[in-house]
């Protein structure tokens, strides 16, 4: 993709702080500022090349962006996106990085300024970790983004929103909002409730016996708790949608357990076997995801 002059990247952690060195290593922003809350995030991100300057003004950093990308917490993007829309130039792009689409789309647009575009994105890469000091170039080798544009979005912006991911090492996918939201409830969402409800059933006592199977099984049971209420807030009716589905697959398991039906359970762990082994064999370039 061809280069594009200013970048500004609001949030320069773990998503913000990847995407910066990415695209500084990659040669495909000419200059990248960072916008923040504290100096010392800030310096560091300087020092570890992923931007070029920063400032903790919202208004000052976004005022010459070509493309301004919102990697603040679920919670702060609407609040962020009002700040920096109100000093962005006429023919600007305003981006995020958030896994919940809906309400945040709905709500940005509703105040976006005339000569301004909005593009939706999540790019599904990231980590348990947070912060700029875990923040990799190579992060979105491989992954997926997904772009969820309305009927008022340009296709101009589209197009240079998805060269950027693509720039990056993503794969790019376009689907509808509602699609999207619905998706990550079963994909993302349903295991960041599913890894603590295991790790709370168990016995303290008992977690020091704990091996690679319960620690991969519940990694993700060490993410920011703060940063998934805000999540599980926007998304809440699909999550709880896939929490009843969830509910009736528990329910069935212990139905063949208590029947001692030990090939009903087995149809069971043979099915969610098919289903992992699956994963496996897809290239995340052209899945259907509909």
């Amino acid at each position: 993709m061809a280069s594009i002059k200013h970048t500004t990247i609001l949030g320069v952690g773990l998503i913000g702080g990847s995407l910066g060195l990415a695209l500084k290593q990659r040669g495909l922003a000419d200059e990248v500022v960072g916008v923040g809350y504290r100096d010392s995030t800030l310096k560091l991100a300087q020092e570890r090349g992923a931007i070029d300057r920063w400032t903790l003004d919202i208004a000052e950093g976004v005022a010459d962006a070509d493309i301004v990308v919102l990697c603040t917490p679920v919670g702060l993007v609407v609040e962020k996106a009002t700040a920096a829309l109100a000093a962005m130039k006429p023919g600007s792009i305003l981006t995020d990085v958030a896994s919940t689409k809906a309400v945040i789309t709905q709500k940005i647009e509703a105040i976006l300024p005339e000569g301004v575009a909005f593009v939706p994105a999540h790019p599904m890469a990231g980590s348990e970790k947070r912060g700029n000091e875990s923040a990799q170039a190579d992060l979105f080798d491989g992954s997926r983004c997904i772009l969820t544009p309305t009927d008022n979005t340009p296709a101009e912006a589209v197009g240079i929103v998805s060269e950027m991911w693509q720039g990056v090492g993503a794969f790019v996918e376009t689907l509808d909002v509602d699609v999207h939201d619905r998706i990550v409830a079963q994909i993302s969402h349903l295991p960041h409730l599913v890894a603590p409800a295991i790790l709370n059933a168990a016995d303290p006592l008992s977690l020091p016996y704990g091996a690679s199977g319960l620690k991969d099984t519940t990694r993700i049971a060490a993410s920011d708790v703060e940063l998934w209420i805000d999540i599980f807030k926007d998304n809440r009716l699909d999550v709880l949608d896939v929490l009843a589905v969830f509910a009736g697959e528990i329910d069935a398991t212990m139905k063949a357990l208590e029947e001692s039906d030990w090939v009903a359970l087995a149809k069971l762990l043979e099915r969610g076997r098919r289903k992992r082994t699956s994963m496996e064999d897809k290239n995340w370039d052209g899945v259907d995801l509909g």
